[in-house]
This record gives structure tokens, sequence and C-alpha cells, in this order.
């Protein structure tokens, strides 16, 4: 009798130091779940405030009685695509949580994809003065079945990433196209290429890729972007390059 009260006390010690160690890795997993909040708030205010200190200085530079009418029109430029790419990172934090919830949901229309390229480059051109931004598109409309307001949202976390993650003096080009009952499109920058092993983390909310850790980024910018495509029935993906030869990521849409 006396050996097996022993070894059910040995069990219970042992279930105790069990849980022990449980509510120590748990405890561990919050410490490191808070650091990761507060890590990305900051991160959300940094990149949020990139926009409006630009908005700011123009505004203020505008507002000035002197200023001459093509520094007042230039200025207006950049504040009009500061802005736009503020409601750009707003929508994608407000498309994550509804992503999440499965609220994430698309407003169709008859729109052309290769006029809302366009409109994005233009409002871009403004922001990167030290790049060349150019735009390959056929002769006639690229016509689809699509939300407008969301492909600009993708066509525009694209063209930033492409002009964030490459060096000033280099050429950005975005092409659009048609074959058989697919719109096409690409963007392409001068910039390093992703490292194979970093490739399957590219897509993940939240996720920095340590090539791209000395760039301020919400990580949430190819995730909205991938989810809007495939959200459309279409594909967005990586393309493969040789060390040197720059990124591209390419998605195809369907036409029908």
């Amino acid at each position: 009798m006396q050996v097996q009260r022993e070894q059910t006390q040995d069990e219970i010690i042992e279930a105790l130091q069990h849980q022990v160690g449980k509510l120590k890795e748990g405890n561990f997993l919050l410490q490191d779940q808070l650091a990761r909040k507060e890590q990305y708030i900051a991160m959300i205010a940094h990149e949020l405030r990139g926009p409006l200190t630009p908005i700011i200085s123009y505004a203020q530079m505008v507002a000035r009685p002197t200023q001459r009418p093509e520094t007042i029109q230039r200025g207006t430029k950049v504040i009009i695509g500061q802005a736009r790419r503020l409601t750009r990172l707003v929508d994608d934090l407000l498309d994550s949580s509804r992503l999440s919830s499965g609220q994430f949901t698309l407003k169709r229309e008859a729109c052309d994809i290769a006029t809302l390229a366009i409109e994005v480059v233009e409002e871009l051109r403004p922001l990167a003065p030290y790049h060349t931004l150019k735009l390959e598109i056929p002769e006639a409309p690229v016509m689809g079945n699509w939300d407008s307001g969301r492909l600009q949202q993708a066509l525009g976390n694209l063209l930033d990433n492409a002009i964030k993650y490459s060096d000033e003096r280099t050429t950005v080009t975005a092409r659009i196209w048609t074959e058989d009952d697919t719109a096409h499109g690409s963007v392409h920058n001068q910039g390093a290429s992703i490292p194979p092993a970093e490739i399957g983390r590219l897509f993940r909310p939240y996720v920095r890729l340590q090539a791209t850790s000395a760039q301020q980024g919400s990580g949430l910018g190819l995730h909205i972007t991938k989810s809007i495509i495939e959200a459309h029935g279409g594909t967005l993906r990586l393309e493969p390059h040789r060390e040197g030869q720059g990124t591209t990521f390419s998605f195809d849409l369907p036409l029908h």
C-alpha cells in the first residue's frame, strides 16, 4: 500500500510540473504576442505618418500668398497623391479585418483596367520624382466586370512596393495586356531580387521579409493585393528572376 501511495504522489508531482511547464510556455507565447502587437502598432503608426508629412508640408507651401501657380499645381498633385496613398493604407488595414472576419466583398461593375492603371501611375508620379514610371497598355480598352476601387488599390500597392524597394534613378514598368479570355498585368522594378528562401512568406499578413527590413511597411500590401486578385477569380505571382534582374509581380484576371 505504501508503494502505491508513493507512486500516486509521484504522478501528482509530475502532473503539476507538466502544468507549470504549460503555464510558462503560455506566458512566453503571450509576452511574444504582446511584443509583436506593440511592434505592429508602432509600424502602422509610422506607415500612416509617412503620407501625412508631405501633405502638411505641401499644404503649408501652397498656402503662401506669394507662391507661383506652377508650384501650387505641383504641390496640389503631391497632396492629392499622398492622400490617395493614405487611403490605400487605411483600406489595407480595414480589408485585413474584413478578411479575418469573412466580410471581404466586391462591388463589381464594367470598367477598363487599362484606364485604372493610367490613373494610378499618374497619381504616383509626383510621389516618385526620382524614378521613371513607364506604362505599357493596349490601344483598345480592357473591359471586365470588376471592382474598380479594389483593382486600383491592388495596382497602387504593387507600384508602391516597386518604387519603395528600388533605387532612385531606376525604372518601374507596369504592363496591361490581354490573351484569349484573360487580362494580364505586371509590375517590374530594377531593385534587388527576392531570395528564394523568403518567397514562401511573401503573401502572409504582417510579415516583413529580412531582405526588406530596412524599409518601413505594414506587411499587408501583398497579402491584400493577392486577396483582391483572387476574389476576382484571378491569380497573383512573383515571376522568377536571376539575381540582379529586379522583381516582377504578375497577375491574371478572367475577362468574363
